[in-house]
């Protein structure tokens, strides 16, 4: 099966494993993209974090623990999935690894119709994940272009309010709120009122139900 080219746009699996052996496999097997690391130090001095693709790694490297490497990866909202490989683990050790967001702990000698099941999932989340980020950056765009004043009518449309109590709140009259209330879908590049209604909730209660993953991240910038 011939072998993948690489580049920094490809959804490329990053091995880490001091033993050649498991990337060898997955180069010589599978038509995956995939680069090999000796040692996590090797792999973070690459910048390979913020790239699309999963990685997956040996739980024993002598530079850094498996546990550590994740952690580091968690801080930096590093979105690569994990797929870790362990030579010797204990089950509390592998316990702790996927509550700390591990998507696989898979032991050697590992098949590899697994690995390669486990890596096609974990490519999968990694794009989810970039979708995901993908949207939340365009959603923060477009909150960034709203005013004070618009804030201020996106939160009383999240209250619940009339336009009457929303008259009342801005001290304007009925015909000066839906105005803004239009002018909001449109810098919003919204679609309806609805819409606009979903997104204030949306982005004021990041628990508000029917509303998109992307959109309750806006909360963050309000």
């Amino acid at each position: 099966m011939p072998r993948a080219s690489c580049s920094a746009d490809s959804a490329t699996v990053f091995v880490i494993d001091p033993d050649p052996a498991l990337g060898r496999m997955l180069r010589e097997g599978t038509n995956l993209c995939c680069q090999m690391f000796c040692s996590a130090r090797e792999f973070f001095a690459g910048g390979h974090e913020t790239q699309p693709g999963c990685l997956v790694l040996e739980t024993m490297i002598p530079d850094m623990g498996g546990l550590q490497i994740q952690r580091r990866l968690a801080a930096i909202d590093c979105l690569l999935p994990l797929v870790f490989v362990a030579s010797r683990t204990d089950v509390s050790t592998a316990v702790e690894l996927m509550r700390s967001g591990a998507l696989h702990v898979l032991e050697k000698p590992v098949r590899p119709i697994d690995l390669v099941g486990a890596i096609q999932e974990a490519l999968a989340v990694n794009q989810d994940r970039r979708r995901a980020a993908e949207q939340q950056r365009a959603l923060r765009e477009r909150i960034a272009c709203l005013t004070w004043k618009d804030r201020q009518v996106l939160q009383l449309i999240a209250q619940g309010k009339s336009v009457k109590a929303m008259s009342t709140a801005l001290g304007l009259c009925a015909r000066a709120v839906e105005l803004r209330r239009r002018r909001l879908i449109e810098k919003l590049e919204l679609g309806s009122p609805l819409e606009l209604m979903r997104f204030s909730i949306a982005a004021h209660d990041p628990d508000a139900p029917h509303i998109g993953c992307g959109a309750r991240q806006a909360v963050m910038v309000l």
